[in-house]
């Protein structure tokens, strides 16, 4: 281009703020327009727990936790090592955790990321308009409402770095969805992902709520899982429910089964039931929880609880109703979206020229632990990118 191009993003998340950084360097007049008053509030808000940025772990087997080929694309091209390394040239160390999970260097907190990464911006004299939502756009303008009215800004390059309908509070809110959806570009609704588990109406779980089921393995399908739950009023809590909230949504909700020991054979757990005089004895010498004692006792027949063979039957492999999942404001992530079949390999809408989706209102879908993340900074890196080529 002859002149200094437009590009605007919509969006101050993780995506669009690495779709920023690819283009810094360029000469062009950039706007990152964001409706709250500050940018990377969901970035802030996830690092609240131990902020997990990406995984170690083999990038063969990285890439299969996406279930979108267009994904793992993305995320070869920039991968948690390029992001890694990324980090460490605005200052930011990490180390690997005993998981395998990537955190900055003890000490460091997620303002303290943000604002090197923010400074680091700071050098391609951004255009910052906060408090500026999203009005409608076409193939040559966008309208922003401000506090200041209804602006028509003009763009070579726009992106759309919107985020999901998940955590309201941080403005991810796919208010979005309608504007997109009145242009009749292929959306899939939202669903709630990476959740707890709702469960049928009980009475056991009263008394048991914020206790923990320890050590145990879900199974849905091939998939098994191991770690601890939550017990909630509603139902489960914890890292294994929110890996199987997948394959839970494609198998209309059946399927899915708890093993409570998976330490002991099936018939190492039947010798132990037959050998005491009591069930509630025999739990204590598994050393199962009163929790999963009380569950079983209202959830199975009393053929069922006091026959050994099929109580060690139903601790190993205890099917679980579940009627849902919690709702999308409640979801660390969430599904749903733009369809990946409205964009080109490289975010592009293929309605609109120059017009590029990327992060998290894209529909695919990923666990926790740092995969989320690290597709959000991988498809702004791919966005970036390619808009940098179209300028040179």
């Amino acid at each position: 281009m002859t002149r200094v191009p437009k590009i605007i993003i919509i969006g101050g998340g993780p995506a669009g703020l690495m779709t920023a950084t690819q283009l810094c360097d360029l000469e062009a007049d950039i706007t990152i327009v964001d409706h709250k008053p500050a940018v990377g509030r969901k970035f802030l808000v996830a690092g609240e727990g131990g902020f997990n940025l990406t995984h170690s772990e083999p990038l063969a087997s990285f890439i299969q936790k996406y279930d979108r080929q267009l994904i793992q694309d993305w995320v070869t091209q920039f991968t948690p090592d390029d992001f890694r390394s990324w980090l460490k040239t605005i200052g930011i160390e990490t180390y690997i955790g005993s998981s395998g999970k990537v955190f900055p260097v003890e000490g460091t907190k997620p303002i303290e990321v943000l604002n090197a990464w923010l400074k680091h911006l700071k050098k391609a004299s951004i255009n910052w308009q906060l408090k500026s939502e999203l009005i409608d756009f076409d193939a040559k303008t966008v309208r922003i409402q401000s506090k200041t009215g209804i602006q028509e800004l003009s763009y070579d390059f726009l992106v759309f770095a919107l985020g999901g309908a998940s955590w309201k509070k941080t403005g991810s809110d796919g208010a979005w969805f309608d504007l997109f959806n009145k242009k009749e570009i292929p959306l899939v609704p939202f669903q709630s992902g990476n959740t707890g588990l709702e469960l049928k109406e009980s009475t056991w779980r009263k008394d048991f709520e914020g206790q923990f089921i320890k050590n145990c393995r879900l199974r849905i399908g091939e998939l098994v899982v191991a770690g601890d739950l939550v017990i909630t009023d509603y139902g489960l809590e914890g890292k294994p429910a929110y890996a199987v909230n997948r394959l839970l949504r494609n198998n209309n909700f059946r399927g899915l089964t708890i093993d409570f020991k998976p330490q002991l054979t099936l018939e190492k757990i039947e010798t132990i039931l037959r050998n005491s005089s009591k069930v509630k004895q025999a739990f204590a010498e598994l050393k199962l929880s009163a929790s999963i004692y009380n569950w079983m006792k209202e959830e199975l027949s009393k053929d069922q609880f006091t026959n050994p063979a099929l109580l060690a039957k139903q601790l190993k492999a205890f099917e679980i109703e579940v009627t849902g999942l919690r709702p999308l404001d409640e979801a660390i992530s969430t599904v749903g979206g733009v369809s990946m079949d409205a964009i080109d390999s490289f975010g592009q809408l293929i309605q609109y020229e120059n017009v590029f989706c990327c992060g998290e209102m894209l529909d695919w879908d990923a666990p926790t632990g740092g995969y989320l993340l690290q597709a959000c900074v991988s498809s702004g890196y791919i966005v970036g990118k390619e808009i940098a080529l179209r300028i040179e």
